[in-house]
């Protein structure tokens, strides 16, 4: 896995993450939290799969 993509990839699960609990604390709206985990989910295991081809 190349280091940069591996940079980038936590850069945006980090956002994803605080973004989505700032919707949630600021406006009680939790769905943004919940996509964000299915997002970081999905995008991990690709990246394993990746990894492993």
């Amino acid at each position: 896995m190349n280091k940069v993509s591996l940079v980038l990839f936590l850069i945006l699960c980090l956002l994803f993450l605080s973004h989505g609990l700032y919707q949630g604390v600021a406006n009680d709206q939790w769905t943004s939290l919940t996509f964000a985990i299915i997002v970081i989910a999905l995008g991990s295991y690709s990246m394993l799969r990746k990894k492993q081809k």
